[in-house]
Order: C-alpha cells, then structure tokens, then sequence
C-alpha cells in the first residue's frame, strides 16, 4: 500500500520528507511543519526499490524526480539533520 509524502524546505535550504498514511490530506500535514513545500506525491515500493511519484491536489504541486533519492537518503540516514538523531 502507498504512503503519501510531502517535501517541505527547511530555513537551512535542506529538503525535509514527511510520509504519513493514506488518510491524511496533504495540505493537514503541510501545516503541521512551519516550512515551505516543495513536491509532494506518494511513495511505491516497486521491484524491491523505493518510487517518489505522483502529486497532490490538495497543494497543487506534483512530485520531482530527486523526491526519490531525498527520501531514500533520510531513510538510510544520509539525509538526517546533523543533531536530530
């Protein structure tokens, strides 16, 4: 099953995911992070290997081609903000 994400921008220019489940809108967990979006989608599992795609009508912006390795970075801990761990 798909989860949605929302690429918010930090003040730092850092991109930050959030990825939350199918029954929340997109533009709920926008307002949750005070930071400016940046794409927005849903998250696949494709072939053992992590997909960003999609969109989201809720905030008119669609996902970006490097969503996918954003995330993929987060996930493997690459991406974390220094002192967030």
């Amino acid at each position: 099953m798909p989860m949605k994400y929302v690429m918010l921008k930090l003040e730092s220019g850092d991109p930050l995911p959030l990825i939350f489940p199918e029954f929340v809108q997109h533009s709920q967990m926008a307002q949750s992070v005070p930071a400016a979006v940046m794409s927005a989608g849903r998250v696949f599992l494709e072939d053992g290997r992590l997909v960003a795609r999609g969109g989201s009508t809720s905030l008119g912006v669609s996902s970006r081609e490097q969503d996918t390795e954003v995330i993929e970075g987060y996930l493997d801990g690459k991406g974390v903000i220094q002192g967030e761990c």
